[in-house]
């Protein structure tokens, strides 16, 4: 978390809200420091807040309201607003209402209409701020969200000349992301700024009636605002998790699950980034099956898509004939009922083939690569990590680095390398350290949240495995269908003298229980079929170097397909970078291995 400064070099200040009281709870802090060095601030509302019917059915005591009683309704939230500014310093010259639908932002922008675009972009050239102030996409309120989609398309119009400020974004509705999932900036007030905001929220009288308590904790000691760059989303990731090229399609992966504030069909829409493609809509099934795309102004279906799952958890498939020709598009699930979402727009690319895709041969299509996504787990290997990573990034798609509470440099090579991989790299960092397992499974829940992979592949960070046999273990993984692959260490006698021991007692156990176990048990490098992944972080805790052994009795014990691949025995400098305690280690390995402490889950009772 970044301090927000140099407030008195930002002398323009250009501020736009979704409804009357959003400037106060979100910036009212801002705004004073702002106005008290001197600056000016011009703000925009894009509605004035008229269609909020049970406040104002509550106020005025009655149950119908009528088109002219909205439009009385949103003069009185115009004028709340105004004395809000006043009392934050902000005259009411430097305030303009759109007057566009309250509740109705949404509809605008998939409407496809480039008016509100060159009003918003007309707005900000003639301003020309220093600094722009924006709602965010991760805002559950669709008009918050669609306006700062609306902002982004009206950005993309403006001269190059004409975008040298600097924006950030604040979220009014819906859970923070965690700390380390997004680059936040705070603004510390100080105790008379924070009774001045409060004055100013107590102007929003009409809102405080059903709402009192929660305007209020809006005054609190810090102002926090996130960068408009797309978020990394942790824990309450967005439904829409990632796209991928797959021949002539693109695949989304969809996951859906109960939330409170909407309920019932899920529709997702599709906004072109381009300004004037269409605008795309389709219902998920409940199952798998054929869904119909529409244009969302006519409602005509203009292709279909296959989708692969259920509601909660599956795949769609477009075909890159239907999708506009942008780089990227906005993406949306919305349900039927309900007033806020379960999250708000997302911005993913649409990838295009390098080369023209040719007619499928008589044979069927032809084979598509497989997405490849690397896992290494790091702590305390900053003179080791940085390598691995990068040569990592060379044979596989995605790589997640995670950073497991490290006290040297480790957190900052691995910065450094994410930041120079065009976004191949995807780093989690850890303030404590979890120990290995617990990083592994981390990295796991990571990869099937943000990254639409066929094969997932673990190795060290310290240099131990070779990332060229990265190719040689997907391969097999492809070949065999098997679930699980792992790196078999052959030269036995390369290893030092406490994992050989270790190596060789757990794999004597092992194959009493399990005859069909693999000699090496403890290899780090391994493949992991997707479908395999997705039962692992169900099943298996995450701990220290135990979870390995988890993931290979979980395989063993669900009779999954596991081959093996030699690999070199690679240790540098005596092993001296491991982080293994041969006791207490050893002793956890033994624990999993006889008393199945390694599940979440008990395992299920034999039949008798």
């Amino acid at each position: 978390m970044k301090t927000l400064a140099n407030l008195a070099e930002w002398g323009r200040v250009m501020v736009f809200a979704p409804h009357p009281d959003d400037e106060t709870l979100a910036i009212g802090g801002l705004l004073q420091r702002v106005t008290t060095a001197g600056g000016t601030v011009r703000v925009i509302f894009a509605t004035d807040g008229d269609n909020n019917p049970w406040p104002q059915r509550v106020l005025e005591r009655r149950w119908h309201i009528t088109d002219a009683d909205r439009r009385q309704w949103g003069a009185r939230r115009r004028a709340e607003a105004l004395a809000a500014l006043a009392c934050l310093g902000v005259p009411a010259t430097g305030v303009r209402f759109l007057g566009y639908p309250d509740q109705g932002l949404t509809g605008l922008l998939l409407s496809g209409d480039s008016g509100p675009l060159l009003t918003l972009a007309t707005e900000i050239a003639a301003w020309d701020p220093t600094l722009l102030v924006t709602p965010s996409t991760l805002d559950l309120h669709p008009d918050h969200s669609a306006l700062a989609v609306l902002l982004r398309l009206a950005l993309a119009r403006l001269p190059a000349g004409r975008t040298r400020f600097t924006q950030i974004s604040y979220l009014v509705h819906g859970r923070r992301p965690r700390r380390e999932c997004h680059d936040w900036f705070f603004l510390p007030l100080l105790p008379a700024e924070r009774a001045r905001k409060r004055q100013a929220i107590l102007c929003h009288a009409s809102q405080l009636v059903l709402s009192r308590r929660r305007f209020l904790a809006f005054a609190q000691d810090s102002e926090r605002f996130l960068s408009p760059a797309e978020p990394v989303s942790c824990g309450r990731s967005h439904p829409v998790r990632c796209a991928v090229l797959d021949g002539s399609s693109l695949r989304l992966s969809i996951t859906t699950r109960g939330w409170a504030g909407a309920f019932g069909t899920p529709t997702l829409y599709v906004a072109p980034n381009d300004l004037s493609g269409t605008r795309l809509s389709l219902t998920l099934p409940r199952r798998s099956a054929e869904v119909n795309v529409r244009e969302v102004g006519s409602g005509a279906v203009i292709a279909h898509a296959a989708f692969c799952g259920s509601r909660q958890e599956g795949e769609l498939r477009f075909p890159l004939s239907a999708l506009p020709p942008a780089q990227s598009a906005f993406v949306k699930l919305e349900r039927s009922f309900g007033f806020f979402d379960q999250a708000g727009w997302r911005e993913v690319p649409i990838p295009r083939p390098s080369v023209s895709i040719a007619p499928c041969p008589a044979g069927g299509p032809p084979e598509t690569a497989p997405v490849v996504c690397c896992v290494i787990p790091c702590y305390n290997v900053a003179a080791l990590c940085g390598e691995v990573v990068r040569e990592a990034a060379q044979y596989a798609d995605h790589v997640v680095a995670i950073n497991d509470g490290s006290t040297d440099a480790t957190a900052q090579v691995l910065s450094s390398v994410a930041a120079a991989s065009e976004g191949r790299v995807h780093l989690l960092s850890f303030a404590r350290n979890g120990g290995k397992g617990a990083a592994l499974l981390a990295g796991f829940r990571y990869a099937l949240g943000e990254i639409m992979f066929d094969v997932l592949v673990t190795l060290d960070g310290d240099r131990q495995h070779r990332p060229a046999d990265i190719p040689r273990l997907v391969r097999a993984w492809r070949q065999g269908g098997a679930a699980l692959v792992i790196g078999e260490r052959r030269r036995v006698s390369a290893m030092p003298l406490r994992s050989r021991l270790g190596n060789m007692i757990t794999r004597v156990l092992l194959r009493r229980l399990h005859p069909a176990s693999p000699d090496d048990t403890q290899s780090g490098l391994r493949a992991l079929d997707r479908n395999f992944v997705t039962e692992v972080v169900k099943v298996v805790r995450g701990g220290r170097y135990e979870t390995e052994l988890g993931i290979l009795l979980l395989a063993l014990r669900q009779q999954r397909q596991i081959r093996t691949v030699p690999i070199p025995t690679v240790y540098l400098d005596g092993n001296r970078s491991s982080h293994f305690r041969p006791l207490a280690d050893s002793l956890r390995i033994y624990q999993t291995l006889l008393g199945r402490k390694a599940f979440a889950l008990p395992p299920p009772r034999e039949r008798r």
